[in-house]
């Protein structure tokens, strides 16, 4: 029986899911979405990828409370900080933030 490494496993699934090209989102909290568009992912073995990040709230923008932001600038970013949300539980605006990944 071969053991396979948890590091192995988590790279494999990560190199999976963050190919360069693809848009993956999630949700933070109820109604704040987070899209991110993979540019590059040559030291994803380190657990970094290249990202543009766009961090919004659905309600605001279907209610035409707020804008659907664009994605921003290209940025190096660790996949753990990735899906880490600063604001409420509950959602709400989107703390204002030069990155858009507060």
């Amino acid at each position: 029986m071969r053991v396979v490494a948890p590091h192995t496993i988590r790279l494999w699934f990560w190199k999976r899911r963050y190919r360069p090209g693809r848009v993956v989102t999630r949700f933070l909290a109820p109604d704040i979405r987070r899209d991110v568009e993979v540019v590059d992912t040559s030291v994803i073995d380190s657990g970094v990828i290249s990202a543009r990040i766009r961090t919004w709230n659905v309600l605001y923008a279907i209610r035409g409370i707020g804008p659907e932001p664009a994605l921003g600038e290209v940025k190096t970013i660790a996949i753990k900080e990735l899906w880490k949300w600063s604001g409420a539980r509950w959602g709400g605006p989107v703390p204002d933030s030069t990155d858009r990944t507060a």
